[in-house]
């Protein structure tokens, strides 16, 4: 991709305002909207009170800004009225009038104003895990209610020991209305591609394709993934299923907040349209107030959405009742350096990834430096290497390989959003 430099640079306060609509999807002020604007609109989102389950706590209105790090649980719900009945991608939903609303995504979004870094960590919805309270085990998703998220946060702080500061729960219709509001988000396509169940297909291959509403919502719910490989004159599927889906949604969330960013520097009319069709599908918690967001905002004024790092929780296939399931694999010298950053054990740094050919790509995850600012038995003991830091300290650091899993589209830099 093209470096930072080729790039018009944002101010702080917007990078941080628009990447919180998207990537945190948290209604917030976005310059050029209006801060008497901004705040009524925020005056009137859904909110929802957590419980405070091993939060920072302390003051939050820091004349300056929150300097400490922060976890958002993030939460996107599989809501079947997202798609119009008539639309072509309307049969991918099928019929949920059983289901009610389940999380299709759940993450943590952490974010670090001291060091001006920002990781991503997505659970797998079918990832086994043991109820908080309950004695029982089952899927992740089975502990959400978007309107009352304190059980599934209670049950990642008993699974992962991660502590949850705010939560934002969006509908999937939000990420329907935010892509039409920025005119459309383009994917590069090496490949024909498609998915049969939610009606996804890009025919031409070798393309940059420009995704629209409905269209993208298919492209993101995709599990049965597919692509023609012209050496052998047939279509592959993608059997990673819900690994490959959460890497193509990390790798579109960027090309959103990327178009997101320079169309709403330029045009007040697109940051309007980002916070309309973001308020009607979000909650937040109660104290993620407008005051919180623009101390985080100035805080993290130099925030860099390239260098954000993308995260699958690691686990195992396994058939439990009778019914496939995804066991979390705590043993992994991976899932260790995972964890010691989301659990505050370990800070972060991130370099830009070099821009890479347009080919089938297997992952859209950089490598992520994990700076061991406080390892304990969670993390595997650091090794020397050479770290670029911003302060004269030299500290010890041990990279994150995130393991390949699923097709996701390549870092094409004539196609970047």
């Amino acid at each position: 991709m093209s470096s930072t430099s080729s790039r018009p640079r944002h101010s702080g306060r917007l990078r941080i305002f628009i990447y919180f609509n998207i990537a945190l999807s948290v209604i917030t002020m976005v310059a050029g909207v209006g801060l008497v604007y901004a705040n009524w609109t925020l005056g009137n989102r859904q909110v929802v009170s957590i419980d405070p389950v091993g939060q920072t706590g302390g003051d939050l209105n820091l004349p300056v800004g929150d300097l400490r790090a922060k976890n958002f649980l993030v939460t996107g719900s599989d809501n079947a009225d997202c798609v119009d009945p008539n639309s072509r991608y309307a049969g991918g939903f099928g019929d949920r009038s059983n289901y009610g609303e389940r999380s299709d995504s759940i993450m943590v979004v952490r974010v670090n104003p001291t060091d001006n870094q920002a990781a991503i960590l997505s659970f797998p919805r079918d990832m086994w895990v043991k109820q908080a309270g309950t004695g029982r085990s089952n899927r992740i998703n089975t502990n959400f209610d978007k309107r009352s998220p304190n059980q599934l946060i209670r049950t990642i702080k008993d699974n992962f020991g991660i502590s949850i500061d705010h939560y934002v729960n969006v509908d999937f219709c939000a990420f329907s209305d935010i892509v039409d509001a920025v005119g459309g988000v383009r994917v590069p396509f090496p490949f024909r591609a498609r998915d049969t169940r939610t009606g996804f297909r890009v025919l031409k291959e070798n393309s940059c394709y420009s995704f629209e509403g409905d269209h993208a919502l298919a492209y993101l719910r995709s599990r049965r993934y597919s692509w023609y490989d012209p050496s052998v004159g047939n279509w592959q599927q993608d059997g990673t299923s819900d690994w490959g889906r959460i890497n193509r949604q990390q790798d579109f969330l960027k090309r959103m907040i990327r178009k997101s960013l320079d169309k709403s520097r330029t045009d007040p009319r697109v940051a309007a349209g980002i916070l309309t069709a973001t308020l009607k599908n979000v909650i937040t918690d109660d104290r993620l107030t407008p005051l919180t967001v623009l101390q985080l905002g100035q805080a993290m004024r130099d925030f860099n959405t390239e260098t954000m790092g993308n995260y699958t929780m690691p686990g195992l296939g396994q058939l439990i009742d009778n019914e496939s399931v995804i066991v979390p694999d705590f043993d992994s010298s991976t899932s260790k350096k995972i964890l010691a950053v989301f659990q505050g054990k370990a800070s972060l740094s991130t370099t830009l990834p070099d821009a890479k050919p347009a080919s089938l790509s297997t992952t859209s995850v950089p490598v992520l430096q994990v700076v061991a600012a406080a390892m304990s038995n969670t993390a595997q003991p650091p090794r020397s290497t050479t770290t670029t830091s911003t302060t004269t300290t030299t500290i010890p650091s041990v990279e994150i390989d995130q393991f390949p899993r699923g097709v996701v589209p390549p870092d094409d830099p004539t196609c970047p959003y």
